[in-house]
This record gives structure tokens, sequence and C-alpha cells, in this order.
């Protein structure tokens, strides 16, 4: 049974002035509990975190409205978090600490990194899978930064600050596929619609309906919808289409100190006094939180009030292109954007690369990164999927106009060549063509390059090793192309979509730059049309790591799959790629039995790890992937027809 006990614990002393020092102030410890893995006494201890922060301090003044936010009696915001960590008991044997920015509450980081299954509270070591984060000696943190999520013990969450008596507008918007009569304003499941309307005002909202993403609105009359009870859905007959809904509401909530979250409790953690203290703290975010770590080092963040870096390395994957909702009035910060879904949030807006460039339209000159924070530029490795090139705008982040951009000297692009945004369990795949086999999801297992990733990244910022090159798609070496000049192999029988999901120059209004939306929806000045990696003529991509199960292909994994059966069905959909199946005849012409295909893909996973790629610990699980897809493949029926090409043994 867990010791449970609470324990206030004062980090820093305070002069109340005008320039007091925002940070961690104290901590509630609610369990602790100890258990030995391999060789490591470990423990997980949860609890709370206070903050105070210092409106006046100009560390904090890129907190939108944080001048507006309720005080305490020493002019000081108040907010809180709850953390969960755990650590090596040794404060010796800690090299280091990964820090998770938890994606819409959950904790991910086991899953990526540990070969572990899905836990709330992973406190012991059947729960936390191979070991590998605590075989590098780093201790794993998650901290709460959301304050929209719903509350409960297992969720990673914030209680942010609210400021009454201000109020505007807010936007929200749904993707319809079969008719419904009932819409909730909040994005997500598990995501509180924390600006409910305005009921004084709801005769201003307007709702309209439009036929596809570039398509005009229509204006829905307000006789056919309808604000429920709560404030919180809008009811009506809705048939399929993309409706947007701008709506009154108030009371918007201070977002943006979730990012100073992040920054004081990696400056804590790095204390020597912290109950939790390491020499060197790497951030990790995937998806919704990567953007959140490319907006955290465009607005500065990575500089803590006392002058120092807060973290020191930072994993971004796949956060393609784009920052997010996370700092401005009435910021929604689990809204995204695809192509079919989310739409025109301050997501995908220039600037994309680290290094400043020109705007084509506003000729303004920015850059991701702030050019007089260099002595605070983490070592970062951006991580993307084939997924974010085509769903993510990625291609964006190392080209501008149609010239390629190198990475800084402190980052690192990696592509994972034709996997999909996550991997998809096999037992999800689904049949979409019997003639073409085309499989709906895409199981190419990137996880083993984000381990070995993982394990070149604490090097390179605990010991300065140097980590491998990037390895991404280029103009120069032909491995990237324009989309109007992307082609597949004629073999396939596939069509390409009707667009990659594209970034936006966009015009929120006049006050944007304080961090205020005026213009709902925004005006778009510009479409911006990203690069996508070629292809080969089995339809991998070129440029990126390619998986041993590529470089030993028996099937096409594809990045993108388009939305069959639903309308629109020209464009993507969100999140998920494709099986492509072979024809036994084309995967025999290669090799004679499925001995001689485990063979070859041996000679390619321990090519991959000579590379750097995988790790040795996971050749193993390279071999059952190889043979699952083999006896996949001969248990799938074929496609009834094979075009052009399909027993080629062209490469």
């Amino acid at each position: 049974m867990d010791k449970v006990k609470t324990l206030i614990v004062f980090i820093a002393m305070f002069l109340f002035s005008s320039m007091a020092n925002a940070a961690l102030v104290s901590q509630t410890i609610n369990s602790e509990k100890s258990f030995s893995l391999k060789d490591k006494k470990m423990e997980a201890v949860s609890g709370e975190f206070i903050f105070l922060i210092d409106p006046k301090n100009p560390s904090n003044k890129q907190i939108v409205d944080i001048d507006k936010a309720p005080t305490n009696s020493d002019g000081l915001v108040e907010a809180k978090a709850n953390f969960f960590i755990i650590q090596n008991k040794d404060p010796k044997q800690r090299r280091g600490a990964l820090v998770e920015v938890s994606n819409r509450g959950s904790k991910a980081s086991l899953r990526y990194f540990n070969h572990a299954r899905n836990s709330d509270s992973p406190n012991k070591a059947s729960l936390l899978g191979d070991g590998l984060i605590q075989d590098l000696g780093l201790s794993l943190v998650w901290v709460g930064w959301q304050g929209d999520l719903t509350v409960n013990a297992n969720n990673m969450h914030a209680s942010l600050p609210r400021i009454h008596g201000l109020d505007g507008w807010v936007r929200s918007d749904w993707t319809v596929d079969t008719a419904k009569s009932l819409l909730t304003l909040a994005h997500k499941k598990g995501v509180e619609t924390i600006y409910p309307v305005d009921f004084a005002k709801q005769q201003d909202a307007w709702l309209t309906k439009r036929m596809g993403r570039d398509n005009l609105r229509a204006v829905v009359p307000h006789s056919m919808w309808q604000f429920s009870s709560d404030g919180k859905h809008i009811a009506g007959d809705f048939s399929p289409g993309i409706y947007e809904l701008v709506y009154p509401s108030r009371a918007p909530m201070v977002t943006g100190i979730g990012l100073a979250i992040l920054r004081d409790t990696s400056a804590y953690i790095k204390q020597v006094d912290s109950a939790f203290s390491v020499p060197k703290t790497i951030a990790f975010g995937v998806s919704q939180t990567g953007r959140f770590l490319r907006h955290f080092l465009h607005q500065g963040f990575n500089e803590t009030e006392m002058g120092t870096m807060a973290f020191d390395g930072m994993l971004i994957h796949t956060a393609g292109a784009g920052r997010g909702s996370f700092n401005h009035r009435f910021a929604q910060p689990s809204r995204d954007a695809h192509r079919m879904s989310a739409f025109l949030y301050p997501t995908d807006v220039f600037p994309f690369t680290s290094a400043r460039v020109r705007s084509n339209i506003t000729n303004k000159k920015l850059g991701l990164l702030k050019r007089h924070h260099e002595d605070f530029y983490p070592k970062i490795f951006y991580t993307n999927t084939g997924y974010e090139y085509w769903g993510r705008a990625a291609g964006l982040i190392h080209t501008h106009n149609v010239f390629d951009m190198a990475p800084l000297k402190n980052e690192r692009i990696y592509h994972f060549a034709s996997a999909q945004h996550f991997v998809e369990n096999p037992n999800d795949l689904t049949l979409l063509n019997e003639k073409t086999g085309l499989f709906r999801g895409n199981p190419l297992d990137f996880k083993l390059h984000l381990r070995a990733l993982l394990s070149h990244l604490t090097n390179w910022v605990v010991s300065d090793e140097e980590p491998p090159k990037s390895a991404y798609p280029r103009f120069a070496d032909q491995t990237l192309t324009t989309f109007s000049h992307y082609q597949l192999p004629e073999w396939l029988n596939m069509e390409k979509p009707f667009k990659p999901h594209t970034a936006y120059e966009v015009d929120y209004g006049k006050t944007w730059e304080q961090g205020i939306i005026t213009n709902q929806p925004p005006v778009i000045l510009a479409e911006i049309m990203p690069p996508v990696p070629k292809v080969d003529n089995n339809g991998h991509e070129l440029g990126g790591i390619n998986h041993p199960l590529i470089k030993a292909p028996i099937a096409t994994f594809l990045p993108w799959v388009l939305r069959y059966n639903k309308f629109s069905n020209n464009e993507i959909e969100d999140f998920r790629g494709a099986v492509k199946k072979w024809t036994k005849k084309r995967i025999y012409s290669r090799y004679s039995d499925k001995k001689s295909y485990l063979n070859h893909l041996n000679k390619m996973t321990l090519k991959s790890l000579a590379e750097g790629w995988i790790l040795a610990r996971d050749v193993s699980r390279v071999k059952q992937q190889g043979s699952w897809l083999w006896d996949w493949s001969m248990d799938q029926p074929d496609p009834i027809y094979a075009s052009v090409g399909e027993n080629s043994l062209e490469e």
C-alpha cells in the first residue's frame, strides 16, 4: 500500500516586489512507492506543484493576459499542476531527466521508448517495459500544463486562472461524415468546454456550412440550430459537411501559463537541493505537445527568469511545421490542424524554419528560434513520420520556397520514411479495396528508431557525444519534390491525394501580435504548399531513415490514406496511412521462401544497427515483425488484378 503523506518544500526565498522571480514554490506529495528495476532502486512519486508567477517580471510578459490575471496579496499569479515522477532513488545515478509534455493529459513515454503497455499510474517494475529510459540514467517526469482537461486522478492537468469580466469570440468547427443532431463545442473527448456560450449575446453567434475544405461558406439560419441549455453544445439536423461556429463567450483562461509551468519545472528539478535533482533535462513532446515545444522555443521560454537554460535537450516528435493555440486569449490548446478537421487555428503558420527567412507575403523576416536567444538553444531532435509531410506540412521545417534550409548546429532532423502518425496495431488493419489489395492502417514500427534516437540525444546532451547526421529528404539530392511533381509507381493502381495539408499566411486581426484574435475566422492571405518526399518503385519514401521492412520489402507502406466512403473522399484521412499488399508472385520472385526472406531481413536489420537507427536489443523484434508480415501476406488473398509492373523486380 502506498505511503501517503504531505510535504511542503520551499524552493526559493521571495522578495515580493515587482521583480520577484516566478517559480515553482511548493509541492505536495500524495504518493510514494519504492520498487526494484533490474539492479536499480527506483521510486514513483506523485503530487502537486504550486507556481507563483510575477506578472511584472520581464520573462513573463509574453504570457498573454498575465497582467489581467487575478493575483494574491503579494501581486503574484498562482497556478497548480499535478506531477508524476519515476526516478532512481540514488541521485548520483541520475544522468538527467526526460520531461514529457503530456498530450491531453496522457503518459506516452513508456509506450514510445520502453515497449511498455499503457498505464495511468506506472509505479512498479512490471509497468516499465524493458526499462530503456531508466537504463539511460534518466528520470521520467510528467507535469500537467493544460487547463481544459477533464480532471481525474490519472490525467495530468493544471489549474489555471481565468479573467472574469473579459469577453470575446470563440470558434469551433466540425467535419460531419454521418448525420448528427448534437455537436460539442469542445474539440475532443476528455477536453472540457472551457468557453461555453454567453447566453446574453447568443443571437450574435453564427454557424456556417461548406462542402469542402476550400469551398465557400453558407450561413445556417438560427432557426435550424440552437445552443443546448448547458451552453456547451449545439443541436440541430447536421447532414454531412464542414460546420463552423463563431460565438460569444467570457472569462478566458490564461493558457500561456502552461508554457511557464514546463519552464519552471525544468528549472526546479535541476536545482541541487531539489528532491528530484538532475544535472540535465530533455523535453519530449509528441504530436500536440511536439507543437507545444516548437511554440515554447518560438516565444523564448527556454530562458528562465534567472537567465539560465530551462531544457538542455528536446525530442520534438510528429509536430511537423506546427505550433498551436497555447498562448492567446480564448486559446483552445487541444485544437490542431489537418486537411479535414480543425481548420485555420494558429497552428501551421509562418515561420516554420529555425533560421530566419523572409515571408513572401508580409515581407517579415522571422525564424522559429529567436536570434538573440542563441545561448538558450537546446540540442534538438525533430522526428517526423511520412504522415507529417502529408498531414503536418513537415517539409516546411527544412525548406523555404523551393530551396533546402539546413538545420542549425544544435539541431538534427530525422524522417521515418513511409510511416504513419502512430504505429497501427496489425490486428486493426482493414481491407479498403480488394481489387488493389489496399488496407487502411500502417503498422510500420518507427518506435524502434525513436528508441535509438533517444539514446543518441541523451548522450549528446549529457556527454556531448555527436549524434548521427540528419536524415531527411532534400531537393538537392532529388529525394524531395513539389507536390505537383509527385508521382506514384503505376503498378500501385492508386491516385495521389488531392493535396497535402497546406500551411497558411493568415490575418487574425490587428491585435494578433498581442495575442488577441479579432478576425474569426481569420482572413487567408496565402496558401503555402509544402514539398513531399519522392518515392521509389516500391512506393516507399526516399531521403529518410528506412525501417528494415522497407529495406527488405514484401509490401508497400504508405504514410497516407484517402477518406474512403466519406465526403471529400479525395482528401487524406487524419493521422493514418495504408498498406498495399503485394501478390504472392511478386514476393516469390524475390525470395524463395520465408527463411530466405528472414535471412535477408536480418542483414538489413544489422545494417540499420550499424547505422545507429536501431538498438541491439531490438534486433529480435524486427525479426518478429518480419515473420508476422510474411504470414499476413501469405494469408491475405491476392489483389483481384495486378497492373503493369506488379511483378517487377525493379527496386
